[in-house]
């Protein structure tokens, strides 16, 4: 599930519109469209701070793949800050949401 789909889903769970949760979070109602129709890709701490606006807050956690990777790729991968990959996942999983999207046409 990619970050905008998941704010809609959590924004209707709690009854509000757009533009309501926009009125309790100080933006605007486009931004929260544009995240929940995928033109825009909020940053993990953005995220979560408009899952906090409803009462939530948003948790992540890895799990183990059977699979392996060149340790060059691996020790790259932990240079980067937390920030950065959980970015790099969410830009990952819109890619593959479009991709599945497409696929479907």
């Amino acid at each position: 599930m990619d970050a905008g789909t998941l704010l809609r889903l959590r924004r209707r769970a709690h009854g509000l519109s757009q533009r309501e949760l926009a009125l309790r979070a100080g933006t605007r109602q486009a931004t929260i469209s544009r995240i929940e129709t995928g033109h825009e890709v909020p940053t993990v701490h953005r995220l979560n701070q408009l899952l906090t606006v409803l009462g939530e807050r948003l948790e992540l956690h890895t799990v183990h793949l059977d699979t392996e990777r060149p340790a060059a790729d691996v020790h790259a991968d932990q240079a980067k800050s937390m920030t950065t990959r959980l970015e790099d996942g969410f830009a990952l999983a819109s890619f593959a949401s479009q991709l599945a999207g497409s696929a479907h046409r």
